[in-house]
């Protein structure tokens, strides 16, 4: 019941009004209908998130005088979970927030693509979702942490951008630069959120998505035939269940369709059934 009493407490604490501890206080809004798809399962729920961001981080130099600031290892300057304007945001950049920012700063322009950390029932639980995440496109997701008491996923990928531009005082890109910088990363974006759509589809098109439990067992999609599962699961979920049994592929960005089969994870072959010790 630990994992129970931990997704409640969790859940609660995101659908509650109060901020939450991330620097911007809230769940990013491209992301809310994967988290409810995800959340909606009772095998996971996830801990913390990220969309995706666009954004300008200003680290200190190690002379630099001590503040609170500081002593966190610095501050984004720009910050953005959508879409920039790359005129607009090279104008600003430039203009005002890069030379007004303390001395002694440096400053690096990045983006970032979508992570989340989830949270899995078990071990066969997580297999499944990191197996899935891998075949649209999430290759570098994997589990982080497998213990006696807490398994914990994280869902990633590796198109990132990361472009020093220089100090408080030695700006050393142009305008023109900042500007082809941040039209990159808007392609990485936008390939970014068809990953994330194409993880939701793929969750969705599952039905009830995942290993289901039934009396003590955890059972995949491929036993859904099965009379036990039949007897376990409800009418619609069986149905969708049963119309996805032959898997499905998914195509990743760069047009090679990887093959989702819900009993291996990386070459590692899954139990398809296991006791779940509710």
């Amino acid at each position: 019941m630990e994992f129970e009493k931990r997704k409640a407490s969790t859940l609660a604490a995101m659908n509650s009004p109060e901020p939450d501890k991330s620097p911007k206080g809230n769940v990013d809004a491209p992301i809310v209908p994967l988290l409810a798809a995800i959340n909606s399962h009772p095998l996971y729920f996830t801990t913390s998130s990220c969309s995706g961001r666009i954004s300008v981080f200003a680290h200190p130099s190690a002379s630099s005088s001590t503040s609170p600031v500081k002593s966190k290892g610095g501050k984004w300057v720009f910050i953005s979970h959508d879409p920039v304007d790359p005129d607009s945001v090279s104008r600003l950049l430039l203009g005002d927030e890069l030379g007004q920012s303390d001395p002694g700063h440096s400053f690096v322009f990045r983006f970032e693509p979508l992570i989340i950390a989830i949270e899995c029932k078990d071990v066969q639980a997580a297999q499944w979702l990191v197996a899935l995440a891998i075949s649209c496109g999430f290759r570098e997701s994997g589990i982080t942490s497998a213990t006696n008491k807490r398994v914990i996923i994280a869902i990633r990928c590796s198109i990132r951008l990361e472009v020093p531009l220089g100090c408080s005082d030695r700006i050393m890109v142009s305008l023109e630069y900042l500007k082809y910088i941040a039209e990159l990363a808007n392609e990485k974006m936008d390939a970014n959120r068809k990953r994330t759509d194409g993880l939701l589809d793929a969750l969705l098109k599952e039905g009830s998505f995942g290993p289901h439990s039934c009396n003590g067992k955890l059972l995949c999609r491929s036993e859904v035939n099965s009379d036990e599962a039949s007897a376990c699961l409800d009418g619609p979920d069986l149905e969708f269940l049963r119309n996805s049994s032959k898997g499905g592929m998914n195509s990743s960005e760069d047009g090679e369709s990887k093959h989702f089969d819900s009993t291996k994870c990386g070459g590692i072959p899954l139990n398809v059934t296991a006791s779940l010790n509710l």
